[in-house]
């Protein structure tokens, strides 16, 4: 079985992951055959033995397989083929692109049937207000309407950046229904977020100076999970102000976090934000599915970049 993810809503394709992922969990225990490629670090021929190996115990495999257009797209396609991955019943195969994406042949090759394909679109802003009152609901807390208008004009239509402040607001709320003070207490007074200080430090490619930033945000009480959401929010957004920086005002963002994308986007090329993006959703991946220090697991993702 082929399942292909693409898009550029890395946070639905993010939740799609680990829905596939818990699902096959449940079924398959011992975690032995989930692996994952990334064609930004791996080779290719180290996804073509693992496709290959027979599993040694009798479990479905699952490969999770991101930037596969990245490297040579003739030679997965022919694989693809050569193996009839597509009708195959003992592995699930997960394809995933992120952002803007070649039509070759491979990719005419994994949206055709039987294949299960989705294209993940930015959400439309009353389709971001509908998923966060979903998304507050399932955390067991509500936002008037005024306080829900009022968040998502300040965090901007970003998922990343809304599911770390929703759950924030949930955390402190404890149930009940958010008012837009209490949104205004949280969020706004929260725009000198040190994330700036630490994709700041990234951009200089000074580490040191990006971990003395983690560590000023771990100290001042902030969750290893909501700076990574936040870490995510700040490079999705650098990657669509790149993507067009004539029309950053399409973005829909504060102007303070307007500005501080404006400046950190002239020293990242658009491939080292995707790669920097796909560790992100890798290590969001593994806080939610193993028993990883969040803060060392962290640490480690920051010194890498």
């Amino acid at each position: 079985m082929i399942i292909f993810l693409y898009g550029k809503d890395s946070y639905r394709i993010n939740q799609k992951i680990k829905e596939i992922t818990k699902r096959y969990e449940a079924k398959n225990p011992s975690g032995l055959n989930l692996v994952s490629f990334d064609f930004v670090e791996n080779r290719l021929e180290d996804f073509l033995e693992s496709a290959r190996s027979s599993s040694l115990i009798p479990e479905k495999k699952l490969i999770i397989l991101k930037n596969a257009f990245k490297i040579d797209s003739e030679a997965i396609l022919k694989f693809l083929k050569s193996q009839n991955l597509s009708q195959r019943d003992d592995m699930i195969l997960i394809i995933i692109t992120f952002g803007d994406f070649d039509k070759s042949e491979l990719f005419k090759y994994l949206i055709k049937k039987p294949n299960q394909a989705q294209n993940f679109k930015p959400l439309k802003a009353y389709e971001v207000k509908s998923w966060a009152k979903q998304f507050s609901g399932s955390l067991g807390t509500d936002f008037t309407s005024e306080a829900l208008d009022f968040l998502i004009s300040n965090c901007g239509l970003d998922l990343w950046r809304l599911d770390c402040e929703i759950r924030k607001l949930a955390d402190f709320k404890a149930g009940g229904i958010i008012s837009k003070s209490q949104v205004e207490e949280l969020i706004v007074s929260s725009m000198n977020y040190s994330i700036f200080g630490l994709t700041d430090a990234l951009a200089k490619k000074n580490k040191k100076k990006a971990l003395e930033a983690l560590y000023t945000a771990l100290d001042g009480g902030e969750k290893p999970t909501e700076l990574l959401g936040l870490l995510a929010w700040q490079i999705r957004n650098l990657l669509r102000f790149k993507s067009n920086p004539d029309k950053s005002s399409d973005l829909k963002l504060h102007p303070f976090v307007l500005e501080k994308i404006r400046e950190s986007a002239r020293f990242f090329s658009v491939d080292e934000l995707n790669a920097i993006l796909s560790k992100i959703i890798d290590l969001d991946l593994a806080f939610k599915t193993s028993d990883l220090n969040e803060k060392t697991a962290l640490s480690l993702l920051i010194s890498e970049m």
